[in-house]
């Protein structure tokens, strides 16, 4: 199911998951990543250039656009257009892609503001594993549309979750097809066993805690009405997730105040 165009990441991805991982990595380590990749970059010096900042001077350079923009933002854009241009043809019945990509980047900014109040995680990394959280539901629209139509429907008309009737119809659920194709892009194993368990966290074992985060924060996306996967219904908060982790009701809910600013923000440049 996973086709040979989808089992390689971009070149340009695994420099920039490398780099994240690594406190050590420098303004200029990031430029040069980017550079390497001239489509990249080049859409992303269109993006610094566009009326929305309205600079008097052309940002001619990466490092330019990273100064002006801020290097958080740019990060956050290159990942999402890298990870977005391998998925191509989803059909509009099953969701819409500007729809599932718009929940895919407020779950993972989501998932970065907990892990950075929470203070003990990667917050990039977990920012990385929010937008990837859910590339397996886009596999399985793609390769088997009818089939997905189908679970679809019967999660409306039934009320129940997608992850639970994937695994009665299919075998298998569309986080553990997505922790499949992490693998298969050589991904560091805390990646792929997060993401399979990201809507039962409470299984993922030593990954519990991130798992935890990455399912908060998809939840939290939901709630705040940020795009969809394609689920019909709202996904329910696994009991006792918030102590867990050891976030109050009052935190998380100021960590999605704090989420749909830098969302719109986000978004804003991306459809640019």
């Amino acid at each position: 199911m996973i086709t040979e165009n989808l089992a390689t990441a971009p070149a340009v991805f695994h420099h920039l998951q490398t780099a994240l991982a690594d406190p050590n990595t420098t303004f200029e380590d990031y430029a040069e990543i980017i550079q390497a990749d001239t489509s990249l970059a080049a859409r992303l010096l269109k993006i610094a250039n566009s009326p929305f900042f309205g600079f008097e001077s052309k940002v001619q350079s990466i490092t330019h656009a990273m100064s002006v923009i801020g290097l958080e933002q740019i990060i956050d854009l290159a990942l999402a257009s890298l990870v977005m241009d391998k998925f191509q043809g989803i059909p509009k019945e099953l969701v819409l892609v500007d729809a599932f990509w718009r929940h895919s980047i407020a779950t993972g900014i989501c998932a970065r503001l907990i892990a950075r109040h929470l203070e003990k995680h990667n917050a990039e990394l977990a920012y990385l594993m929010g937008l990837l959280h859910d590339l397996g539901s886009l596999i399985l629209y793609r390769q088997i549309p009818v089939q997905s139509r189908l679970i679809i429907s019967e999660a409306e008309a039934d009320g129940r979750h997608l992850f639970d009737l994937e695994r009665e119809i299919l075998g298998f659920n569309h986080s553990e097809m997505g922790a499949l194709l992490l693998m298969e892009w050589g991904l560091p194993p805390v990646f792929y066993e997060t993401i399979a368990h990201i809507h039962q966290p409470s299984r993922a074992g030593e990954n519990r805690e991130i798992a935890t985060i990455i399912h908060l924060a998809d939840c939290a996306a939901y709630f705040m009405g940020l795009g969809t996967s394609g689920e019909p219904g709202q996904p329910e908060v696994e009991p006792g997730s918030l102590n867990a982790i050891g976030l109050s009701n009052e935190d998380f809910a100021g960590i999605q105040d704090k989420t749909l600013g830098q969302y719109s923000y986000t978004v804003e440049m991306y459809l640019i």
